[in-house]
């Protein structure tokens, strides 16, 4: 039809069925695509075939290649729709502490996909999964209740908490993408293809993964939770040593408060039905006790198993907790300390109702038991996670010298002080820059923690110090279980924030 010719309605309706609008163009174009169209520019970086038996993903980073872009970084978190702040691969660096003019490489990281994941293991609710076919870590929101343990247990700090959704989240190596045949975002972004996906065999995994070998310069012994991350290329320097750059940070850890007062709370009132029962049942310690004291040990009971549902994102699916009792110490220590309060309760009424004596000494015996055993289950929470300011001949010590020094205070107020006495050497040992084997702990508790560690120090002597008097004046023991819980209460929040934690390397920390 020429331009000038008129042209009826009918004759626009159809021109206008012969164009195409920009969908039906994109899928016309698309229709015979046998694999995505960039493809071409990412094969050559991911695997031709899915890991058979015995095998797994992996991801292979070239740290030569690595400029620090952080491509990876905003692909990652444009393509996963992560909130502000979040991020599940991070860009640090690693540099020489000698050699002149300094090596320095850049160094991109995600999760390592581990042939043995703590965060897994650990995790109360099962809410972690590694995938038989493929060997990715997958995290299940849906499970997860926020407790934020896998934070802890995870010694490269993949897991993210996301405040918003009162989750953690990870990466799952876009293993959907994966499956399609099409590269994981980082992998397709990056410019210099520092970023591969390599299957790899789980028995490679498992040779190399000893105490003595770790990832990285400065990262913790891949025998932990061996990793499946291969990094090419680290520049060893001719004199002295590799080290992250911010290896000298002394930002404190998290204080997780509400774990900080229910781990005090709780071995409090492990201490005073022990010491309830000590009293009551023998001719030993106070004579004079009264029903309050036992009282006084269940308000701590609920009090802090009330303050550990604060530390949850989503507290009211807590119930899931139970479900990775197998496994995981955090589960077992919910489930002893719910037990714990049932014993807690039936001894009170006992009491109460004056049963037999017989019958208050048996369940006597089974509160103190499950009260101490969920302190043990405590105390194996953070062992779990390999830190060492957190090993079993720190952590038992204090934990268990805390229920010891408050469940005393009112009954045996000489126990009390030599409890308090031997906590307090602990930990100075801990701060002492000359003898302590946790140097960057030292250094924490001497420099940003320096007021915090004062005021719990003076705390700590000062009820000693009333507890002693104390066991000639009875009247002044209320005054020293205050400044003994106030100083614990101390120790504890230092107890977390003066811990090493390990990760992988970052980059130059903010001055």
């Amino acid at each position: 039809m020429s331009p000038g010719e008129d042209r009826s309605l009918i004759d626009e309706l159809l021109a206008d069925q012969q164009r195409l609008s920009a969908v039906e163009r994109f899928s016309q174009f698309h229709e015979n695509v046998s694999e995505p169209v960039q493809a071409k520019h990412y094969r050559k970086l991911i695997p031709l075939s899915q890991p058979g038996k015995g095998e797994q993903y992996s991801f292979e980073v070239d740290l030569d290649a690595c400029s620090g872009c952080k491509a990876c970084v905003v692909a990652c978190h444009s393509l996963n729709g992560l909130d502000e702040g979040e991020s599940w691969r991070d860009v640090g660096a690693i540099t020489s502490t000698t050699q002149s003019p300094a090596i320095v490489q850049t160094v991109t990281t995600a999760c390592h996909h581990c042939a043995d994941p703590a965060c897994a293991n650990g995790c109360p609710t099962l809410a972690y999964e590694k995938e038989a076919d493929t060997g990715v870590v997958r995290h299940l929101d849906d499970q997860c209740i926020g407790c934020q343990y896998c934070t802890m247990t995870c010694p490269y700090e993949v897991p993210k908490y996301n405040d918003r959704l009162g989750i953690v989240r990870k990466c799952d190596m876009c293993q959907s993408r994966l499956r399609e045949g099409e590269a994981p975002a980082c992998v397709q972004s990056c410019p210099n293809e520092a970023i591969r996906i390599r299957i790899v065999s789980t028995i490679e995994i498992e040779e190399r993964s000893t105490y003595e070998v770790s990832l990285l310069p400065g990262t913790a012994p891949s025998s932990i939770t061996k990793p499946s991350t291969t990094f090419l290329n680290l520049r060893a320097p001719e004199t002295g040593d590799s080290v992250a750059v911010d290896y000298a940070d002394l930002t404190p850890a998290h204080a997780h408060a509400p774990l900080a007062i229910m781990l005090v709370l709780t071995q409090v009132g492990a201490g005073l039905f022990l010491f309830d029962a000590l009293s009551r049942f023998t001719s030993l310690g106070a004579t004079d006790i009264g029903l309050w004291h036992a009282l006084f040990a269940m308000a701590f009971v609920f009090a802090g198993l009330g303050c550990a549902t604060l530390h949850l994102g989503r507290p009211l699916q807590a119930w899931r907790s139970f479900l990775g009792w197998r496994r995981s110490w955090l589960s077992r220590e919910i489930l002893v300390f719910g037990a714990w309060s049932g014993a807690a309760m039936t001894y009170l009424a006992t009491l109460i109702f004056e049963l037999p004596l017989i019958i208050q000494t048996v369940v006597a015996l089974g509160t103190v038991g499950a009260g101490f055993a969920g302190v043990f289950c405590s105390v194996m929470v953070y062992v779990f996670t390999k830190r060492p300011l957190w090993s079993l001949t720190q952590t038992g010590p204090r934990f268990f010298f805390t229920a010891l020094a408050l469940g005393s205070c009112f009954t045996f107020p000489l126990v009390s002080a030599l409890a308090v006495a031997l906590k307090i050497a602990l930990e100075l040992r801990v701060s002492s820059k000359r003898l302590s084997p946790f140097k960057k702990s030292a250094r924490l508790l001497g420099g940003p923690l320096r007021k915090a560690w004062g005021i719990r120090l003076v705390n700590g002597l000062l009820g000693m110090t009333l507890a002693l008097i104390s066991a000639n004046t009875p009247s002044i023991a209320p005054l020293a279980f205050l400044f003994i819980l106030t100083g614990e209460l101390g120790a504890r929040f230092l107890y977390f924030q003066a811990v090493e934690v390990p990760k992988m390397p970052g980059g130059v920390p903010a001055k």
